[in-house]
């Protein structure tokens, strides 16, 4: 299973040397967007990260999120892929979907954490997929997001 640390080592020796991770934390910006319908007819813009840099980054130090907003993390190939939230600033979903583009697994309300947060404490979740859709907290619910929906959605697969 990949696990997805962000930004961590640095970010846990600053704060052991008694710097400001808000001084090293800057949401990335994000170039690549796509648009998914959900079964619910709803449509969610969603910034796609896809290369390993962007990937290990996500949405950390974001403070909030739209509603109807999502990341795509997007794999090479479906796989065992596990999150570690470490500086994540807010509550998500996390949706993984195969590459048949069917939801496999919801991890509903993870909770935030900061740079700060015991390791004992910082959330992680894990399913298969070649996709992983991150979400404000409570949007799978609204949405009626479950195992087996189909998601519609275009993009490019990076290389392996």
């Amino acid at each position: 299973m990949i696990i997805l640390p962000v930004l961590a080592l640095s970010l846990s020796l600053l704060a052991a040397a008694g710097a400001r991770p808000a001084a090293v934390c800057k949401p990335q910006a994000v170039a690549k967007k796509i648009v998914l319908a959900f079964p619910d007819g709803a449509i969610i813009k969603a910034d796609v990260v896809d290369s390993p840099a962007t990937r290990e980054t996500g949405l950390m130090c974001r403070t909030k999120l739209p509603k109807d907003y999502g990341m795509l993390f997007v794999f090479p190939a479906e796989m065992n892929v596990g999150f570690w939230m470490k500086n994540t600033l807010v509550c998500l979903d996390l949706v993984w979907i195969g590459a048949d583009k069917k939801v496999t697994v919801v991890a509903p309300r993870l909770k935030a954490s900061t740079v700060d947060t015991p390791e004992d404490k910082v959330a992680r979740a894990g399913g298969r997929g070649q996709y992983v859709l991150e979400l404000p907290a409570g949007a799978a619910k609204r949405h009626g997001l479950k195992a087996g929906d189909i998601l519609d959605f275009e993009v490019e697969i990076p290389p392996r």
